[in-house]
């Protein structure tokens, strides 16, 4: 099912960023979508909420209005067909993926990182020049989220590639060896 949700999040990420460039708007879509992300974050089971049979459907596009009245023509009408598909439990993979679209125009790698333990400031810097020098891009942004159950390390997925140094996966791969 996640699979099934990472491929939806890339397709309605780009069809949601070929149309605002299609429209000249990519500017103000990205700022919205932003603001998006953050209502995401602030109430993250809105997304099931919309997606729940237990609610009327009138229930369900009420909030949907209220949401809608935030943003402007274009991410209000792709949150209706988002609605309309069922999908509203993938705004955060959708906004991820135009988010990815949108830097990789800009020559910006854009690096999901994460860690056991928040990074410093100064770690983070680091960790971006290193992944900038080994990219060869021009700049990284990186997306920080925190898993204890990793125990240490970090794993740091970007451009479709993974790095995976933590603790979790190297007592796996260790474990795996000593019982074949």
């Amino acid at each position: 099912m996640k699979t099934e949700a990472l491929v939806a999040g890339r397709r309605y990420g780009k069809i949601l960023y070929e149309t605002a460039k299609k429209e000249n708007n990519i500017e103000s879509v990205h700022d919205e979508i932003l603001v998006l992300r953050e209502i995401f974050e602030d109430v993250p089971e809105l997304g099931n909420i919309l997606s729940d049979d237990r609610l009327e459907p009138f229930e369900k596009v009420d909030i949907l209005h209220e949401l809608d009245k935030e943003f402007g023509d274009t991410v209000s009408k792709f949150l209706h067909v988002i609605y309309e598909y069922g999908r509203m439990s993938e705004i955060p993979d959708i906004i991820n993926e135009f988010e990815f679209f949108y830097y990789q125009d800009k020559g910006v790698l854009v690096a999901d990182v994460t860690s056991a333990v928040a990074l410093t400031e100064v770690q983070e810097e680091a960790l971006a020049e290193k992944i900038r020098v080994m990219t060869n891009s021009e700049k990284v942004i990186l997306r920080q989220s925190v898993d204890p159950d990793i125990l240490g390390g970090i794993i740091v997925n970007a451009n479709n590639r993974l790095l995976d140094s933590s603790v979790a996966t190297k007592l796996k791969e260790m474990h795996r060896e000593l019982l074949a």
